[in-house]
């Protein structure tokens, strides 16, 4: 699942993953900050995405299986047609999957599941933790849950963009709301999602959800925001609103961001038209 480090995401990665650094002795995370650029030496984003975005809806094993049947262009209907065609979801589960894809290829960790594999219809959101990671080579597995919140407000519309009132403030609140039994169902859901990970990896992942014993977990926020509408002070927010659970943030700052989710999925509507 996690493409190439020479191509992948990190092609379109400007400047490497920075900690942003805040004045002040009242800081309580930290807050990583990332800046997506649109087009590379090979590729574009959209494109990028695009390949990546069916993943997320149905399991890889089951696209594979539908192929092999020998029906193609019935098989790729069958597999797009959980995509939304709303704009406001395709805007929210994009900001879900970019995080998924940044995970795994920039953070170097291992997506078991995202909740959009979840959905009961094209435009829906289901509930729970937006993605599940796990870090690799570690027994008992420690899991990573992300949270993520998007925003695509742009500098055309106006600054300051106000996420710290918006998007920044959602995240905290979605994380306060995440109660144990929330967690509970989503550690319950891995067990239907590990089909396709190494056997070595299967069995920590096994081992870490035995019962009576410790839980590894690690909260971890993500927000996904145009570029033009990076703002200092805004994102000081970050690193000094205290919540109930631990976590750090990345903040990924993509360039053109509502023209990337259009394109992307334009780009996937039409290879079924």
């Amino acid at each position: 699942m996690t493409a190439a480090s020479s191509g992948g995401l990190t092609q379109f990665l400007h400047g490497g993953r920075m900690q942003l650094q805040f004045s002040g002795s009242d800081l309580v995370r930290a807050v990583h900050h990332s800046r997506i650029l649109r087009t590379s030496e090979f590729s574009t984003l959209e494109a990028y995405m695009a390949d990546r975005t069916p993943y997320f809806y149905k399991d890889p094993a089951e696209i594979a299986k539908a192929f092999k049947e020998g029906y193609f262009l019935s098989a790729m209907k069958e597999v797009l047609c959980r995509l939304p065609n709303a704009k406001t979801f395709q805007e929210s589960h994009f900001g879900e999957i970019l995080v998924g894809v940044y995970g795994e290829e920039i953070l170097g960790l291992r997506r078991i599941y995202s909740k959009l594999a979840f959905l009961t219809a094209e435009n829906a959101n289901a509930y729970k933790m937006d993605v599940l990671f796990y870090r690799p080579d570690t027994d008992p597995a420690q899991f990573v849950l992300a949270e993520v919140k998007s925003s695509m407000k742009s500098a055309s519309d106006g600054l300051p963009a106000g996420h710290d009132k918006t998007c920044f403030a959602s995240l905290f609140a979605s994380l306060n709301k995440y109660g144990t039994d929330d967690l509970e169902f989503d550690l319950a859901a891995i067990k239907e999602r590990m089909s396709e990970l190494p056997d070595n990896e299967r069995e920590a992942i096994t081992n870490a959800l035995l019962p009576h014993r410790e839980r590894l977990v690690q909260y971890a926020g993500f927000c996904v925001i145009d570029r033009s509408t990076h703002n200092d002070g805004e994102i000081a927010r970050l690193a000094t609103r205290k919540n109930q659970k631990i976590f750090d943030v990345d903040l990924l700052c993509v360039a053109e961001l509502p023209d990337v989710v259009a394109a992307t999925f334009t780009a996937l509507a039409a290879t079924v038209t």
